[in-house]
Parts: structure tokens; C-alpha cells; sequence
């Protein structure tokens, strides 16, 4: 290809395509919908998950409470006997209170929390006749703003989650303690 064949500068025709101001906002979009999707979800899982354990909360008080028997204490003569009256009782007891914890860290979860949405302010015909890149990329950043804000709302709704198993668990092993505690005093008494 020889010099003379190269189009000169005034010879070039300019091109008439628009550049895009934000060409990767329909990626980004997409994008974050998805993560709103995603938090979506893991606040119904949550608030499902919490809701079945306050029902088996529910069970397992219902049968503790039905066992626990302080009959064998009705006849306490002496004040050693009150002790352990006393002892074995709050040791009866220290279930029912982590029950009770768990409980609250349950409803905790299901309690309305603030959670953001975008809203259908300034849907209308004027910002309909937008560019599209430019919108997409507006309504991206208001999608960021809205997640942001309900990952911390489900992260106080997990971290009650975590709290109310934890609860639970200690619960579930002071339920055990107290049952094979029952079955030795039965034994001794």
C-alpha cells in the first residue's frame, strides 16, 4: 500500500455513533439486581428458619416444663437439704432461661427490620426518553444503596439467628444435664 492511497485528515468521514458515557451499566445492573435478589432471599430464609425453631422452642418447653419434678423435695428435713432444694432447682431452671433467650433472639429475626427498596418515584415519561446506559447506570447506584442498606438489616437478623442456636443448644444440653440429674436423684432418694 503506497502513501497515496491513505485517506488524508479532511478526507476521513467522522463518525456519527454516539459514545456511550457509561457502556458496562447494563452489566452492572444486572448485577446488582442480582445481589438484591440475594438479599431478598436470605431474609425470608432467615425469618422461615426462626419461625420453625420458635415452634419446636415451643415443643421442647412444653415437654420440659411436663418433666420436671420436685416432688422428691417435699420432705426436706434439714437446712442442707434446703440447699440442694435450692441448687438443684436453679440448675432446673437454667434451661427454661436459655429457652426463654432463645425465644427472644427468634422473635428478634421476625421483627420488621428497615428495609429499603427502590421505589417508583421518577418513573415517568420524561425519564423514560433517557439514554439507556445512563439510566441503567442511575438505577444501579440506587440498587447499591438499597443492598448495602439491607445486607446490614439481615446481618442483625443473622447474627439474632446465631444467637438464638447457641442459646438453644445450651439450652438443649441443660435439658440433659437436669434429665440424667433427675434419674440419679431418683436413685439416691
Amino acid at each position: 500500500m503506497s502513501t497515496e492511497d491513505i485517506p488524508k485528515q479532511e478526507e476521513v468521514e467522522p463518525t456519527t455513533e454516539p459514545i456511550e458515557k457509561y457502556p458496562s451499566s447494563d452489566i452492572l445492573l444486572s448485577v446488582i439486581q442480582s445481589e438484591y435478589d440475594i438479599e431478598v432471599g436470605r431474609k425470608r430464609d432467615l425469618e422461615t428458619r426462626a419461625g420453625i425453631l420458635i415452634a419446636l422452642l415451643g415443643a421442647v418447653v412444653v415437654f420440659y416444663l411436663t418433666e420436671i419434678d420436685f416432688s422428691f423435695f417435699k420432705t426436706t428435713n434439714s437446712k442442707v437439704e434446703v440447699l440442694c432444694f435450692i441448687l438443684i432447682s436453679l440448675i432446673y431452671l437454667f434451661p427454661v432461661v436459655m429457652l426463654l433467650l432463645s425465644f427472644n433472639k427468634f422473635i428478634n429475626v421476625l421483627k420488621t427490620k428497615s428495609y429499603q427498596r427502590i421505589g417508583l418515584e421518577g418513573f415517568d415519561e420524561e425519564i423514560a426518553k433517557r439514554n439507556q446506559n445512563e439510566l441503567s447506570f442511575d438505577l444501579m447506584e440506587s440498587y447499591a444503596v438499597v443492598v448495602k442498606s439491607d445486607t446490614i438489616s439481615n446481618n442483625e437478623k443473622a447474627d439474632d439467628f446465631k444467637d438464638g442456636i447457641d442459646k438453644l443448644t445450651i439450652a438443649i444440653i441443660g435439658i440433659t444435664v437436669t434429665y440424667i440429674l433427675k434419674e440419679l436423684l431418683k436413685l439416691f432418694i
